[in-house]
Parts: C-alpha cells; structure tokens; sequence
C-alpha cells in the first residue's frame, strides 16, 4: 500500500507541474534531432548553395559571385540532366516491372520469406561492388560470357551499353521495390482475389481493378525510393555505360570539383540534382490522391 500511496504522489506531482515546464517539454525532447537536421543538413546546404553562386574555386579563398554556374547547366549542359533522369526513370520502370511479380510470389507463395528478404539484401552492399561483379561476369572469359560466345554473341557489346547500365541500377535498388510493394501486399486480404474469381474476373482484371489500386501506396512509395536512390549514383554508368552513358549530372560534379577544382560549378550542379528529385517527389504526392496516407 505504501508503494502505491508513493506512485499516485509521483503523479500527482508530475501533473502539478508549472504549465510554463509543460510547455518547453516537448521543445527539449526534439532538441536533438532539430540541432542534428541543422548542422548537418540545413548548414551544409546553405553553404553549397552559396557556393554555387561563386566562380571555380573563389569560396575557399575571396569569393567572386556569378550567375555563369547556373547559365552553363541550363544553356550548354541539359543533356546532363536528361540522361540523368533517363538512368533514374528506366531502372524504375524495370524495377517496376519485375518488382510487383516478385513481390506478389513473395507474399503469397514463399514459404521462408524472411530468409528471401536477407538475401534481397545483398545488392545494398554497394553500387560498386555489384558494378564490379557485372563486369567480371560479362568479360569473354567468365562463365556467362563463354555462353554468349557459344551463341555467337559478342559479351563485350553488352558490357559497354545503355541497357547494362539501366539493368544494374535496376538490380542495385530492386529491394526497395519489393519490400515496399510486399509490405501493402500483406495488407491485402487474399479473400478479395478469391472474390473477384468468383464473380469472373480474370487474372489480368484482378491485378488492374483489385491488386493495383490497392497496392498504389507501396507502388509509389518503392518508386520513389528507386527514382531518388538512382538519381545520384555515378559508380554504375562510369564502369558499365559508355561515353554517352557518363553523361550525368553526378559523374560530371565529380570531375568538376575533384580534377577540375571547378567547385562552384559542381555546386550549381549539386542543386540542380537536388530540387530535381524534390520536384518529383512532390509532383508524384500531389498527383497520387494522397496514396501513401492510405
């Protein structure tokens, strides 16, 4: 009796507290996320943008500003930002396509599902590694290379190319795809597929009036994931694409600030790539009559 006599006098002395304490509670408790984001988001992003606004390297020393970072790009540089969202938006689509089928094996049919997901794992372990991996298994000499060749294919003619570059960013972000999908899967009663069998719909009118619209949450929630993760990665079109292929806005703020010391170039760059996967993301949440709250 003692002890609980001692915890109601606890509580009514926490509920007695000033209002002026209930009010700066809450503030304190977020304190150390707000001061994370602005140190090491918000601080790091004024700078770059500042930086994009000056000329080469000026920042570092005396900064000179211009416009001229922000004219090249949009005058002479465009085709940066087309085969970058070229890259993005292909392997999302791929992932897309061969995602939803495997999510839906996955969920309904998999047996050990959580061994599955650990394997799903691997491709995450880096874009370079699995850029390096597809090298080595296409070179004429490796095992699958030695199929083409016995078919009378040229492996060489697939390992520089657009569709292999496309296909290992497809392959570095499949697990996004999936795992989301998967998740609103499980969220769909399988009684509404038996459901509309009985009623005499078809595989492909199940998949398009019952599975899609109510998987729409995960679908773009993957999506996203995929198209923003591939936005930024230049280890895959640098190893695996052609000259053409290289053309993107990461490899080219890599070469502008690490050999060229053009920093204030890959800066404007930086930004250009950064509002272009903010304006996708929020025109793929205006136009997705609120999927993801569902």
């Amino acid at each position: 009796m003692a002890a609980v006599e001692a915890l109601r006098e606890q509580q009514r002395a926490a509920g007695g507290s000033s209002p002026a304490v209930r009010r700066i509670m809450p503030w304190v408790l977020i304190l150390p996320g707000l001061a994370t984001t602005t140190f090491f988001l918000l601080v790091p992003l004024f700078y770059l943008l500042v930086m994009s606004f000056t000329e080469k390297s000026s920042f570092l020393f005396e900064p000179v500003y211009t416009l001229d970072n922000y004219v090249e790009i949009f005058s002479q540089e465009l085709y940066l930002i087309y085969t970058t969202v070229f890259q993005a938006l292909g392997s999302t689509i791929i992932d897309l396509i061969f995602g939803f089928p495997f999510a839906y094996i996955l969920v309904r049919k998999v047996r050990y599902r959580d061994l599955v997901r650990a394997l799903m794992a691997f491709p995450l372990f880096g874009a370079l590694y699995l850029s390096f991996g597809m090298k080595f298994i296409l070179l004429p000499n490796a095992t699958f290379g030695k199929l083409l060749v016995s078919l009378g294919l040229n492996p060489v003619d697939y390992l520089y190319s657009t569709p292999t570059v496309l296909f290992a960013l497809a392959v570095g972000t499949f697990p996004f795809m999936v795992v989301n999908i998967a998740t609103a899967l499980q969220n769909v009663d399988v009684v509404l597929e038996e459901a509309a069998a009985a009623l005499g719909a078809n595989r492909w009118q199940t998949f398009t009036r019952v599975l899609l619209p109510l998987t729409r949450a995960g679908i773009l929630s993957g999506s996203l994931m995929c198209f923003g993760w591939n936005l930024g990665v230049y280890v895959v079109p640098l190893i695996l694409g052609t000259t053409a292929d290289q053309r993107v806005l990461a490899v080219s703020m890599y070469i502008k600030a690490v050999k060229n010391n053009d920093y204030g170039l890959a800066a404007a760059q930086g930004i250009v790539l950064m509002l272009l996967a903010s304006v996708v993301t929020y025109v793929s949440l205006r136009y997705s009559r609120g999927a993801l709250a569902e």
